[in-house]
């Protein structure tokens, strides 16, 4: 097996593997300080190196963990394209993401996966919310650019898909991804009354009025099957948006 030579003052160090290299992360970890200068030294010895050492997800994860913010990242960064052999599905790519708290860091690693990368991560509504739960702010936003619009509308086939992502979203981005989707695109979507009471509370105040302008009052008054059925849709409806669809009814 090939060995790597690390050379630290007078001191000579040969590594093998990725073993060899969390052995040694983890030897220099007592000072958080002095181990973060050490740890740095480490991976800038290794450098492009570090694609043939770091051959697993398991290899990289365990790296992270005796890593500091600074130092994870410079690892990810020298990691490059290889991340995209290591990280395989979207569960692996949020603990990775778990590990970078500052957020523009969290959207150039991202970017570079690029979308190719991505998509052999992401399949689905559940995919995509792993990885959300993870993003904050801007960073959903520039997410989302990164995905594209044809990426993103193939995803989301079915309305409790959208709202599981929603979740995650600031209201701000909840509306910005409904721009994206489209109200023709939501209503293609909606098949029954839950629905639309699943849509109609997920959305924000101005885009369920939004999606209310693209009905018509019988085809609103049409998804449910009775007056019981009709009613207890409104009891589950928040009170701003219960006005809305009663003043759309009545007018």
């Amino acid at each position: 097996m090939k060995e790597y030579k690390l050379i630290f003052g007078e001191k000579t160090i040969f590594i093998q593997d990725e073993k060899d290299l969390v052995l040694l992360f983890k030897l220099f970890s007592s000072n958080s300080k002095e181990s973060s200068i050490i740890h740095w030294n480490i991976l800038m010895e290794v450098d492009e190196n570090l694609e043939q050492i770091v051959k697993t997800y398991k290899g990289l994860l365990t790296c992270l963990k005796y890593l500091n913010e600074k130092n994870s990242f410079l690892l990810l960064i020298k990691l490059g394209d290889i991340l995209g052999n290591l990280i395989t599905n979207s569960q692996e790519l949020a603990e990775v993401l778990s590990h970078i708290p500052e957020e523009s860091n969290k959207i150039k690693l991202l970017k570079i996966l690029r979308i190719k990368g991505l998509s052999k991560i992401i399949f689905d509504a559940k995919d995509l919310g792993n990885i959300f739960e993870w993003l904050y702010g801007k960073s959903q936003k520039d997410f989302i650019d990164l995905l594209g619009i044809d990426f993103i509308k193939e995803v989301f086939l079915q309305t409790n898909e959208i709202i599981m992502i929603l979740h995650y979203l600031s209201n701000e981005n909840k509306d910005y991804l409904m721009d994206i989707i489209g109200m023709d695109g939501i209503k293609n979507k909606i098949k029954t009354s839950e629905n639309f009471l699943i849509m109609f509370r997920g959305l924000t105040l101005k885009k369920s009025k939004e999606l209310l302008k693209k009905y018509k009052k019988s085809e609103i008054l049409n998804l449910f099957k009775t007056e019981k059925q009709f009613y207890k849709f409104m009891l589950k409806m928040p009170k701003d948006k219960e006005k809305i669809i009663l003043n759309f009814l009545l007018k």
